[in-house]
């Protein structure tokens, strides 16, 4: 049974390199990667701007926002113990764990989505990003396809990125999810269990910034020491188990089906506040009730 850690826990010191190390550091140990996987490879810049595949716009970024790249971790059937996974479809032989460090600067945090498509587009393989800026950390996957005109590439699917992680700020559903983000609580089957556990443990943290609970991946942990903040108290999970039951894929539909309400709501809600005939005015009230009403029973499914 896994400790149940407080990320949040950081030294007292003001040395920001420090204070980046005890959170980025404790992801990477938690992660429980075994020493036979670690690779710390640096990868220089300079090797992805001399590449063919780079636009002139993603070199721009790589000079501008990267400041290092390090692929940490490589785990493969010779590293790790676990099958590969290969079908007409997909192709999960290996999985990858890339360290990308950002240039300090507020205005890269805005920059994540672009990064991160460059890095899972560049490298052939299932990828676990970890992201720094600063004394943050964001975490990407991604989910690829083999391109059906070329079988020699893999094309992206969907990415996951997480918000960015402050070691200060860290909510409760953010901190359970950093301890259930390990190996340990994955699927050891196949490559692509694996990697697609990973997948769900990224949804269900977003999952959990709608329904306030993050699902554990692992019993083992949610059965474990629970450490809400202070006056808190762990919620009733019964109402979720039928989202944390889904495929990653319905999952996905169901939270963009949500994006697309709220947004459709908020649009309403600009028309009604610029609309001067009361008629009109009336009908959208009514629309604007019924999508609330959607976006309740949606949020109640999660």
């Amino acid at each position: 049974m896994m400790e149940y850690i407080d990320f949040r826990a950081i030294s007292e010191e003001k040395d920001h390199s420090q204070v980046r190390g005890d959170l980025i550091d404790k992801v990477c140990d938690h992660l429980k990667l075994p020493e036979s996987t670690f690779l710390g490879t640096r990868v220089t810049k300079k090797m992805l701007i001399d590449s063919n595949e780079l636009s002139s716009h993603d070199k721009k970024l790589v000079t501008d926002v990267i400041q290092s790249i390090e692929w940490r971790n490589t785990l493969k059937p010779d590293t790790v113990n676990i099958s590969m996974y290969v079908t007409d479809t997909v192709e999960y032989l290996e999985v990858a764990v890339i360290r990308v460090v950002l240039k300090a600067g507020k205005k890269h945090k805005d920059r994540l989505t672009n990064i991160t498509k460059l890095m899972h587009t560049l490298i052939p393989y299932p990828v676990v990003l970890l992201v720094e800026l600063q004394n943050e950390l964001a975490i990407s996957l991604a989910d690829k396809r083999i391109n059906q005109a070329d079988k020699t590439r893999l094309v992206i699917e969907h990415i996951y990125n997480s918000d960015w992680l402050h070691p200060e700020k860290l909510s409760n559903n953010e901190n359970d999810f950093l301890n259930d983000f390990s190996l340990v609580n994955a699927s050891s089957l196949n490559y692509f269990e694996l990697y697609h556990d990973f997948i769900s443990m990224l949804i269900g943290l977003k999952a959990s910034k709608v329904s306030g609970i993050y699902n554990f991946k692992s019993s083992s942990i949610s059965q474990n020491t629970y450490k809400p903040e202070a006056g808190g108290e762990k919620s009733d999970t019964s109402s979720s188990l039928g989202f944390s039951e889904k495929s990653n894929e319905d999952k996905t539909a169901l939270l963009r089906k949500l994006e697309g309400l709220e947004a459709e709501l908020s649009s309403i809600r600009n028309k009604i506040k610029k609309e001067t005939q009361m008629n009109v005015k009336m009908r959208l009230n009514i629309e604007a009730k019924n999508v609330k009403n959607s976006i309740s029973k949606l949020k109640r499914s999660l």
